[in-house]
């Protein structure tokens, strides 16, 4: 069939399909060029002389892991490009781990005339990392896999890059970094640099690494100086809970004042600590401040007095700090390819648990309201401020858990400065755990002074009750009028002092004294004049005898005395004293001038007496015989007298 189309018309079609076939090549060369990243250009550093450099980028970056990705002759120009300045989960790695690589292609034109040694100021890298320059290994920090040590705080790091240069060098900076397994609370947009690496002089990176210190120092001197202050708090308390150990709430105001500061020179005091010790001692660190407060918050609420709510906080005390000890491990283990899936998901169910705990202190204030507590304003306020803090600290723990997940940053606002003062960022959560604190410490301070004041009290009670305890007991042992011991005493002591001197071996006599015309005395002068020569004779005795013998009133005007350690003629010498002394006393009462004398009986104990009673027998003869003897005269017993 012949074909009765125009020749145009095939002219025009073919001029078609060739416009068309040229737009999709060129889309198709336009998409395959969007799927790779163009190849880096070198950074220029011209005129590098005592100053530094920003190693901002743009890098090459891939993740993986090779060896031969050190080698400057590895063309990387189709890996991705990212910039040193925020780590790679904000630049759409997120939730990435394990290894990675950066390389940067470094062009260097020092100042003519000034040779040079490089070195290389590195800020921290998450979380482990070798430094590779044109393939030659120039250092590292922590150690990479199989068993990785990382970091959880630390300087900079400095990196010496060796010979001088030339007036042109040029080379390969290679970074092979690896990034933990993200935990339960991971944001997940960590990963490598956190900043640009600096190059520069020797003296100008450690010029650069004393201002970087300075500033973060200067920036944390309130957290710094707080943190102080909470470990003299601590132990301040310490001691004073030393010296009182029944004051609690002393004990417990030392644990929780003195687990921050802890945990400060565990995580953020650039001490270099392995993240696994840093991380897993922190755990317990926690507990024992989070329980340290529910005990504080039992005896400053007035709720120790509750045993059964007592009881019940002990065991999720127990409770807790196990949680906080195991999820301390299994932060340990996180990094173990072996463990690693296992960890994490116990990490995020023990969690879990463990922020019920937090909500703890909660139920204690809501349980002293209820139990409508009358507390002064010290206690309202530590009740006030601990709602609060722990009410703040549940929610951004409880928001923090997943996040990797569901992307929440209202945890980080939490934690962001509300504002600075001299340049320290003064957060949310600061300045209501530092308002706690002072409440904690003022309600302590007010409990322990009224503690002091309810002791003090009743010491006073208890030395005014033994002072009338020594009194009663005074009046019921002693002779109302002349002080000295009375009948039941004195006889109580001549025993004792019998079953002495047998059991030593000891001679023991024993003094029976009666006033001589004592009736007359007191019909010629009266009885108060009687009770005056009473008074004088017991001090006459006690004046004479040894301050281990013993006098006492046994009745009416008679008198025993008791001479240990004293034989048949010591006490015969000793009775003429007493008689002298008695005969030469000199009693006054007013105007009148009173003289008397007195009969003493005398006796040496035996074998054979059995009993206190037998020698008063004795001595009680002796001194009627004195008596018929014409009185002021010392008889000796008659040692025949039969035991009865």
């Amino acid at each position: 069939m012949l074909n009765t189309m125009p020749s145009g018309y095939f002219s025009l079609h073919r001029a078609a399909a060739i416009v068309l076939l040229a737009i999709a090549a060129h889309w198709v060369h336009a998409a395959q060029s969007s799927t790779k990243t163009a190849a880096a250009a070198p950074l220029m550093i011209e005129a590098l002389g005592k100053g530094t450099f920003t190693l901002d980028g743009p890098w090459q970056f891939h993740p993986g892991d090779d060896p031969a990705w050190a080698s400057p002759t590895f063309d990387s120009s189709n890996w991705e490009q990212l910039s040193a300045d925020q780590p790679w989960g904000k630049q759409g790695h997120a939730h990435l781990t394990g290894f990675a690589w950066y390389r940067c292609y470094v062009a260097l034109t020092p100042t003519p005339g000034v040779p040079q040694e490089l070195s290389l100021l590195v800020p921290k890298i998450h979380d482990s990392y070798e430094m590779y320059w044109n393939g030659s290994l120039i250092g590292h920090n922590g150690k990479l896999p199989p068993r990785p040590v990382w970091y959880i705080s630390q300087p900079m790091q400095t990196f010496e890059l060796g010979r001088e240069l030339g007036q042109a060098q040029h080379g390969i900076l290679a970074v092979r970094v690896w990034k933990a397994p993200l935990l339960s609370d991971d944001s997940g947009e960590q990963g490598g640099f956190d900043a640009a690496p600096l190059i520069g002089s020797p003296e100008a990176i450690a010029t650069a690494k004393a201002a970087y210190e300075y500033q973060w120092l200067s920036s944390r001197q309130l957290h710094f100086a707080a943190n102080l202050l909470c470990a003299a708090i601590a132990f301040l308390s310490f001691l004073l809970w030393l010296r009182a150990p029944s004051r609690w709430v002393l004990f417990w105001t030392t644990g929780f004042a003195i687990a921050q500061p802890a945990i400060l020179l565990l995580i953020n005091a650039h001490l270099g600590w392995p993240y696994s010790l840093a991380m897993g001692a922190s755990q317990p660190l926690h507990a024992v401040q989070d329980v340290s407060l529910w005990f504080l918050l039992l005896w400053l609420l007035s709720l120790h007095e509750n045993h059964k709510l007592c009881r019940v906080a002990r065991i999720l005390a127990y409770v807790y700090t196990v949680g906080e000890v195991l999820d301390g491990v299994l932060v340990a283990l996180s990094w173990n390819p072996q463990w690693a899936g296992v960890a994490q998901v116990f990490d995020a169910v023990l969690t879990a648990l463990l922020l019920l705990f937090e909500a703890f202190p909660l139920v204690l204030v809501g349980f002293a309201l209820f139990q409508r507590k009358q507390f002064n304003s010290a206690r309202w306020l530590v009740a006030i401020l601990a709602f609060l803090d722990e009410m703040m600290l549940f929610f951004s723990d409880a928001v923090k858990q997943g996040r990797q997940f569901t992307g929440w940053s209202i945890a980080d606002k939490i934690g962001s400065p509300l504002f600075f003062l001299d340049g320290n960022g003064i957060s949310l959560s600061t300045l209501a755990g530092a308002l706690l604190l002072a409440a904690i410490v003022y309600a302590v301070y007010n409990s322990v002074r009224e503690d002091q004041r309810r002791q003090d009290a009743l010491e006073r009670e208890k030395m005014e009750l033994l002072h009338e305890s020594n009194r009663m007991r005074h009046h019921a042992e002693h002779d109302g009028l002349t002080g000295l011991w009375n009948h039941r005493v004195i006889v109580e002591r001549l025993g004792e002092e019998m079953i002495r001197s047998l059991r030593d071996g000891t001679p023991l006599s024993v003094i029976m004294a009666d006033v001589d015309h004592f009736k007359k005395v007191n019909d010629t002068f009266g009885h108060l004049a009687g009770d005056l020569i009473l008074k004088e004779i017991g001090t006459v005795f006690t004046r004479t005898l040894r301050p281990y013998d013993c006098v006492g009133r046994y009745g009416g005007e008679e008198f025993l005395l008791i001479l240990p350690n004293c034989g048949m003629e010591s006490a015969l010498i000793r009775g003429e004293q007493l008689r002298a002394a008695v005969q030469s006393a000199r009693i006054r009462d007013g105007e009148t001038s009173l003289q008397v004398t007195a009969s003493f009986g005398l006796a040496s104990v035996l074998p054979s007496h059995a009993d206190a009673e037998t020698v008063i027998r004795a001595v009680d003869a002796a001194l009627y015989r004195a008596k018929r003897s014409g009185r002021n005269c010392v008889i000796q017993a008659d040692m025949d007298i039969p035991v009865r």
